[in-house]
């Protein structure tokens, strides 16, 4: 296990030695593996101590980057060991406003079940709810 958790930040890029050490776009081993949805990986960094607050060149945090990788898995996870669940970017941007925006129904379920707040808005002023045009992720943020 520790060989495959050795090869894994090998192959993308990180020596091992430093859990924080950023890689491309600036992003840290958590990020990169929230960002591929490698749900192992995620657990085994968590597990190491690595920073559920840390964020990459785009100020995109884990959860965002759970978000993207569309892993309601890894988003469960992350809460559970701390990350806020309405962590925003530099833009004001949750979690559950990403998944929300890019009709990733299964994250804003799992999201909204972990308490994430709907009536946040981003500096434009937008909430999840009128960030979305899906009609099923609609329902769901309609009905929090």
């Amino acid at each position: 296990m520790v060989e495959q958790y050795l090869t894994w930040l090998n192959e993308n890029g990180f020596t091992g030695e430093n859990l924080e050490q950023k890689g491309f776009n600036g992003n840290t081993p958590l990020l990169v593996a929230a960002l591929q949805g490698n749900a192992m990986m995620v657990s085994r960094l968590i597990d190491a101590g690595a920073n559920l607050y840390a964020v990459n060149n785009d100020f995109n945090g884990v959860l965002f980057n759970a978000a993207y990788a569309n892993s309601p898995e890894i988003i469960r996870m992350l809460i559970v060991a701390g990350a806020d669940v309405d962590d925003v970017n530099e833009e004001g941007t949750t979690a559950l406003m990403y998944a929300a925006s890019a009709a990733r129904a299964e994250c804003v379920k799992i999201l909204l079940s972990m308490n994430a707040n709907p009536t946040l808005q981003n500096e434009d002023g937008y909430s999840a709810i009128e960030l979305t045009s899906d009609r099923d992720v609609f329902r769901q943020l309609r009905s929090a």
